[in-house]
């Protein structure tokens, strides 16, 4: 993947997935695009680059995104983040795309439902009406998930999944005529109805799918 593609997913991601505005783009090369973005008063410092992310390059991150008064951080690279860089991240909440974890604007495809993060009242009643008021009897998914990656989803977070299927005209507008009728039938097929709500309990690992 190279420096564009990437920074398309990751503005893709703010804008469009959480909702943020690009405020500026402070630097921009052939190997790094640093942004700003914002939300009410929340700034996101975004540093999107094709180098290997180190100590060193990490602790000038940090610096800059404090000088820019950021709430929020987010480093994204097509390469790597050593070890020690990773924690030294982690450590300062910072948020990292990687080559190990990759991660793309998938709401743009027409395979891939709405996904909504609950309010905590949304939440209680939906777990009260369809788990008895238990969440751990919800459908789960992953915090690793990327739909929960790029709505920001915590453990035990609720997650609304609203798939419809939109009018055989727009597909065919947006796809083509072959294309778009094909994809309205497999719509239908897996959406009968003409519209399916579930909802998905989130959970940090695994190993939680037992209980």
């Amino acid at each position: 993947m190279d420096l564009n593609t990437l920074w398309i997913n990751v503005k893709k991601i703010w804008e469009n997935g959480r909702g943020y505005k690009l405020r500026e783009i402070l630097e921009e090369t052939d190997e790094v695009k640093i942004a700003i973005f914002t939300k009410g008063k929340t700034i996101a410092f975004v540093y999107v680059t094709i180098k290997q992310v180190s100590v060193q390059s990490i602790k000038k991150i940090l610096k800059m995104a404090e000088e820019n008064k950021s709430n929020e951080i987010m480093i994204a690279t097509t390469g790597k983040v050593t070890p020690k860089a990773l924690e030294i991240g982690r450590q300062n909440n910072v948020e990292f795309i990687h080559k190990r974890a990759p991660l793309l604007y998938i709401f743009d495809h027409w395979l891939v439902p709405e996904h909504r993060v609950l309010s905590k009242k949304e939440a209680k009643e939906v777990i009260e009406k369809f788990a008895g008021g238990n969440p751990e009897l919800l459908p789960k998914i992953l915090v690793s998930d990327p739909a929960v990656r790029i709505l920001r989803a915590k453990p035990g977070d609720v997650i609304e999944i609203r798939r419809k299927i939109p009018p055989k005209e727009e597909l065919v507008s947006k796809y083509g005529k072959k294309f778009g009728e094909y994809a309205y039938e497999v719509l239908k097929m897996l959406t009968p109805a003409g519209e399916e709500v579930t909802y998905r309990f989130v959970i940090e690992t695994p190993e939680e799918y037992l209980y």
